[in-house]
């Protein structure tokens, strides 16, 4: 089956091919000029390495940003395809107060979070690069005004699991060309994830 993918690929190999070029290309021109014309320097000859050295550099530096560094507008409709799953929280019981949700942060220099949660059939830990907590009248939290959720169907849900669920934002890379250039066709782009409980109090601060 084809993949979009296989235009980056192919282009990488094309840079990686035209390094081998100038490398060579560069000795062989090198050699003449000293067979030739008993020079170790000429403007010309330095003039097109330069010239040959700034368009792998440009090559190079363009196909690293669309591959490692690209940050795509999630309501860009031609290059992101996404969904909005809703599951109700399953409480956790025990010792103290019954919770929602349960806050892991590391007290430390470069401080980390994430947050624990439980939706039916399975236990989720999500670091708060991805993940939000929001409670009370408010059904939207600060930190997820980053994802296009719509606020008439979070009210929505409000009724529906008595503000007791998570809201899973999925956004897959499509199947085009544009994609393809940064190998990311079919890939996933983010995965964010809502919390929502009725108060502060579902919420339990980790050891």
């Amino acid at each position: 089956m084809f993949s979009w993918n296989i235009i980056g690929i192919l282009i990488w190999v094309a840079i990686i091919l035209y390094l081998v070029f100038i490398i060579q290309n560069i000795r062989s021109r090198r050699i003449k000029m000293i067979i030739k014309q008993h020079k170790h320097f000429s403007w010309p000859n330095f003039i097109l390495t330069v010239v040959e050295v700034v368009v792998l550099l440009v090559a190079a530096g363009w196909m690293f940003n669309q591959t490692f560094m690209d940050n795509p507008d999630l309501e860009d409709a031609s290059r992101i395809t996404s969904s909005v799953k809703y599951e109700p929280l399953i409480m956790k019981t025990g010792v103290g107060n019954s919770s929602y949700v349960t806050i892991n942060s590391a007290k430390k220099r470069y401080s980390s979070q994430s947050y624990t949660f439980y939706k039916a059939g399975s236990k989720i830990t999500a670091s708060s690069d991805y993940a939000s907590i929001a409670y009370g009248d408010t059904a939207l939290d600060v930190n997820a005004e980053k994802i296009p959720y719509v606020k008439k169907t979070l009210k929505k849900m409000d009724k529906k699991y008595q503000r007791a669920y998570v809201a899973i934002y999925t956004a897959t890379y499509k199947k085009n060309w544009q994609n393809g250039i940064g190998m990311h066709a079919g890939h996933l782009a983010t995965r964010y994830y809502l919390i929502r409980v009725p108060d502060q109090s579902f919420i339990k601060q980790g050891k």
